[in-house]
């Protein structure tokens, strides 16, 4: 948890970006053309593997690599659990050696650009949040794996679309390999909601039966309800502390029918929708802890948990956490569903926030072949590898293959585990991401400056926040060069687009 909590103070830590505009801006460099590879005892190998594991194994067998090979997998530090579990399988499986290196989110970014500009090839494969692509990939850090996934088939169809390409597809090549299904989820107190003297009071005062939410406004309604400062009782509780408010912004602003860019990459963030979605959020803060201005990952957790607010939106791997009792009150108290939407048309357009959202990608500078780089990477996302990592109750790697969402191991996890799955596969089939492009992190800390103002009451209007972060992404996407910016931005919402 501290490790999701952290990505939210990196957010609003100007140093990180340091490195990252010195490498960053102008064309991509010619690290990021498909070079000639070896030619390997792989070229005529006829797979029999009936999974994407198996044929990795096969792959990395028919290389004849020596027995003392070893590679490196960097992530911060509770990500990479996905790989720690997997590791005693992959030795025994392969006969090689896999080792897993971390650092604190605060300090990932950093060390895999550091890597990335003196090119020393320190780390194999890393597991890294998908906004990243763009900027690693003009750094030449990234290798195109699309030859080896054709050749290997990792079965991204069974990776829940449209995510399967969002996550894995920049400028047109395959990149990375999805290892996260994030999304968020909204969880609500069954106790509370099924309560008859509850439901009785709600529907006296409100004409309506309480039941989970499927806009906006019944939420909001919802969170007014249950807002008793005297119980120390809250309607809701999300993310407010100056960081990534903007995940919560954007996922309203998608449900009014926004979107990021207009046509030759002008914002569109600053239009009604947007101001709608940033009025609306401030308004929901009414609902909350009057402390929700300083809270992130960790504070809204405990919040619900410690049975302080009806409702949370959060990620899945907090539902993990929901279960223990030595950390939860309301075990067995809680249910799962999908994130409202506002009405669009007359019909619920429900929008749901997929961050960060991990892949797993092949440092161009690896020592080793790509080819045997890129095998490790596809027998880590197999399903057999993926399925372990998602049943290990303490990491918080989510479910993201269709064929583990049916598994019954996995719907049996813990008590509820079904319903909890349920929601989480539902959550992500709504699912909007965030941009995929160059300069994501300066955008976007252009435009959480601006909430922030908004949301302490440093600025009374929403559209003068929302007009100065447009002006603010102006001056970014002119400096990354505007007409590659809309030739990457309208890739991404491609891959995004296609179901």
């Amino acid at each position: 948890m501290e490790a999701v909590y952290s990505r939210s103070l990196a957010r609003s830590v100007g140093s990180l970006l340091l490195v990252l505009t010195v490498i960053s801006c102008g064309a991509p460099p010619s690290a990021n053309t498909p070079a000639a590879q070896p030619t390997s005892s792989t070229a005529q190998l006829q797979l029999t593997g009936k999974t994407p594991g198996e044929r990795a194994v096969e792959g990395l067998k028919a290389l004849n690599l020596p027995a003392d090979t070893t590679f490196t997998v960097f992530s911060e530090d509770l990500t990479i659990k996905m790989a720690d579990v997997n590791i005693d399988a992959f030795k025994q499986e392969t006969g090689l050696t896999l080792r897993t290196e971390t650092a604190p989110f605060l300090e990932h970014r950093t060390k895999i650009m550091q890597d990335a500009i003196n090119k020393s090839g320190t780390y194999d494969l890393v597991i890294l949040q998908t906004s990243w692509m763009g900027d690693l990939y003009n750094a030449g850090y990234l290798t195109p794996l699309t030859e080896w996934t054709s050749k290997y088939d990792p079965d991204l169809d069974d990776m829940i679309a449209p995510f399967s390409q969002v996550w894995s597809r920049y400028a047109g090549e395959v990149y990375g390999l999805p290892t996260d299904g994030d999304t968020w989820i909204l969880y609500y107190r069954k106790d509370l909601f099924e309560d008859p003297k509850e439901q009785e009071a709600y529907k006296a005062t409100y004409g309506a039966e309480l039941a989970p939410p499927k806009t906006w406004d019944e939420f909001n309604q919802i969170a007014e309800f249950f807002t008793r400062p005297e119980q120390n009782l809250y309607g809701a509780t999300e993310w407010r502390v100056k960081g990534v408010t903007y995940w919560w912004f954007f996922q309203r602003l998608a449900s009014l029918g926004g979107t990021y860019f207009k046509e030759g990459m002008q914002p569109a963030i600053n239009g009604p929708e947007g101001v709608q979605a940033l009025e609306d959020l401030k308004a929901m803060n009414g609902h909350m802890s009057p402390d929700v201005l300083s809270w992130g990952y960790v504070e809204t957790l405990k919040a619900f948990t410690e049975g302080q607010a009806a409702m949370l939106i959060t990620w899945p791997a907090a539902g993990k956490n929901m279960v223990d009792a030595e950390q939860s009150k309301v075990v067995g108290k809680v249910g799962f569903t999908t994130v409202p939407g506002y009405l669009v048309a007359g019909q619920p357009n429900p929008k749901t926030m997929t961050v960060p959202g991990y892949s797993l990608v092949v440092n161009s500078n690896t020592k080793h072949t790509k080819e045997a780089a890129y095998l490790v990477a596809q027998w880590l996302v197999s399903p057999e590898q993926l399925k372990r990592a998602n049943m290990n109750l303490s990491g918080n790697t989510d479910v993201l293959r269709e064929s583990i969402f049916a598994d019954p191991q996995m719907r049996d996890i813990f008590p509820g585990a079904a319903e909890y799955l349920d929601a989480q596969k539902a959550n992500i089939a709504q699912g909007f991401p965030e941009p995929i492009i160059p300069g994501y992190d300066e955008y976007m800390q252009a435009l959480e400056i601006e909430i922030s103002r908004f949301m302490t009451g440093e600025l009374d209007s929403a559209q003068e926040a929302l007009d100065n972060a447009a002006a603010g992404w102006e001056q970014i996407t002119d400096k990354y060069g505007r007409d590659k910016q809309a030739e990457l931005y309208t890739s991404f919402m491609d891959s995004y687009q296609q179901q």
